[in-house]
C-alpha cells in the first residue's frame, strides 16, 4: 500500500487515527492550518507531491449550533470541499470519509441501516449529507463513507470532557433525556477506519458506533459513576433528566439516531464494543493525562 494522506489531523478523530495507524504505514498528516481544502490549487499540489493510495478525510465543520449562523462555512467544508477532493483524485485512490448520524431524524424503533432514507433537520446534518452525495457522485467506485455518532475522546471538545468539567464545578446538572443514540470513542472509530484502507475491502456506505442505545442523560449518569470510581471526581452531583424543549438550541437534534453496524461487522468480521467499555478506556486515558 502506498502513502496515506490524513486530512484534519489535529482534531480528536485525526489524532486517534494517527495513534491506531500501523507503524509500517507511510503517513502524511495535514491540518486545517497547512491545507485549506477550498484551495483547489494547493490541494492539487499536495496530491501530486504525496501521491496517496488512501486519503482519510477527518476534516469537518462540526459546530452544530454555530452552523445555523454560518451555513456557507459549514457547506464549504462539509460539502463543497469534499466534492473538490473527489474530482481531483484518480479512481484508484481510496477515499475514506467520515459522516454523521445527524443525516437522520425520524423516530425509528430500530437502529438505522445505511440504506434507510435520510432526513437531516439541521444545517450541519444537511451539509454532511450533501458531502456524502458529492463524494459518491464524483468518486463512486473507491469511496468509503463511515457514518458515526456521539464521538468523544480524552482530548478536544466533546460531551465527556464537558460533563467532567461541569460535574466538578456545579452542584446539579440537567441533561437531555429524550434524544437517543450511541456514544462512540474515537479509538473505536479509528480502528475501523484503518481496516477500510486495503483496496480489497469493499467500498460503500457504512455505519460504525459503539454498541448500545442510550440518552444523553444515561450517558451523563454513567460518566459520573465511572469517574467517581476512578477518582476523576471527588463527589457526586445531582443529574436531572430534562426534555429537549427545556434545553433549546439553535440547531434541531435527531430524537433518535442509533446506527445499525451489522453490515460493517459482517464485511470486516468484527464486533462493536459496548459503549461502557469504551467509556472506561477513555476515562482511564483522561486520568493518565492528568497525572502526567
Amino acid at each position: 500500500m502506498g502513502a496515506c494522506l490524513l486530512l484534519g489531523g489535529n482534531g480528536q478523530l485525526g489524532k486517534a487515527v494517527i495513534d491506531q495507524m500501523p507503524i509500517t504505514q507511510i503517513m502524511v498528516v495535514k491540518t486545517h492550518h497547512d491545507l485549506d481544502l477550498m484551495d483547489g490549487d494547493n490541494l492539487r499540489r499536495v496530491l501530486e507531491e504525496v501521491k496517496p493510495s488512501v486519503i482519510i478525510n477527518c476534516a469537518a465543520y462540526t459546530a452544530v449550533d454555530q452552523a445555523e449562523n454560518e451555513p456557507e462555512k459549514a457547506y464549504a467544508i462539509n460539502s463543497i470541499a469534499v466534492g473538490n477532493l473527489a474530482q481531483l483524485v484518480n479512481t484508484d485512490v481510496r477515499i475514506i470519509h467520515i459522516s454523521t448520524d445527524f443525516v437522520f431524524s425520524q423516530r425509528f424503533s430500530r437502529p438505522y441501516k445505511p440504506t434507510d432514507s435520510t432526513h437531516p433537520v439541521s444545517v450541519y446534518g444537511k451539509s454532511k449529507l450533501e458531502g456524502e452525495t458529492n463524494l459518491l457522485t464524483h468518486h463512486p467506485r473507491n469511496s468509503v463513507i463511515v457514518r458515526t455518532s456521539w464521538l468523544y475522546s480524552a482530548v478536544g471538545k466533546n460531551f465527556v470532557l464537558t460533563m467532567l468539567r461541569l460535574m466538578a464545578e456545579r452542584e446539579e446538572l440537567g441533561v437531555v433525556a429524550d434524544q437517543y443514540g450511541s456514544p462512540t470513542s474515537t479509538r473505536s472509530l479509528a480502528e475501523i477506519i484503518c481496516k477500510f484502507m486495503p483496496p480489497e475491502v469493499k467500498a460503500g456506505l457504512y455505519h460504525w458506533c459503539d454498541s448500545g442505545v442510550i440518552s444523553w442523560y444515561d450517558f451523563a449518569v454513567e460518566i459520573q459513576k465511572q469517574a467517581l470510581e476512578k477518582s476523576l471526581l471527588t463527589k457526586p452531583v445531582l443529574i436531572k433528566p430534562i426534555s429537549t424543549k427545556d434545553y433549546p438550541t439553535l440547531a434541531r437534534r435527531p430524537e433518535y439516531s442509533a446506527l445499525s453496524c451489522s453490515e460493517t461487522e459482517q464485511i470486516l468480521g468484527i464486533k462493536t464494543v459496548p459503549w461502557r467499555e469504551s467509556l472506561s478506556r477513555v476515562l482511564d486515558e483522561i486520568k493518565k493525562n492528568r497525572i502526567e
